[in-house]
């Protein structure tokens, strides 16, 4: 499976986690915590999970144009997620992401797949993605 690539992540590499699914529509202003990087969203049914080091699915975004900092401040902290995949391009999560790689941060890549595809994705499967959003197969974690 091959995801179109909106924002390599940087630098350039392969960028592996487990798989999550937002199941609900989030905004990352008022639903992601930017100190901890927890879903904080009281309507969120999947509120505390962490989306650290998460490859993040989203099939729909709230706007929020503070999206973006928060973003920042997520990949800032070490806390962002290793990959956003989102239904449609969004501007704003983008701007964050590209200020991060401006400010020469380890910055999460953001890349596109209708929500139909994301669907075949195991929730907490393992990813690997390769820069040119090729998802090359299961990470194995631990001995």
């Amino acid at each position: 499976m091959k995801l179109d690539v909106v924002i390599p992540a940087a630098p350039a590499r392969v960028v592996t986690g487990r798989a999550l699914h937002l199941i609900e529509p989030i905004s990352f202003w008022g639903g992601v915590s930017a100190v901890d990087g927890t879903l904080i969203d009281p309507r969120c049914s999947q509120r505390g999970v962490s989306i650290s080091g998460r490859v993040l699915l989203i099939r729909e975004l709230k706007g929020s144009s503070s999206g973006s900092s928060v973003l920042l401040e997520l990949v800032y902290r070490g806390l962002a997620p290793s990959a956003i995949v989102l239904s449609e391009p969004d501007a704003i999560l983008s701007l964050g992401a590209l200020v991060a790689r401006e400010m020469n941060w380890a910055t999460p890549g953001i890349f596109r797949l209708p929500v139909a595809l994301q669907l075949a994705i195991p929730q907490d499967r393992p990813l690997s993605i390769e820069p040119n959003g090729q998802i090359t197969g299961l990470v194995q974690h631990g001995p």
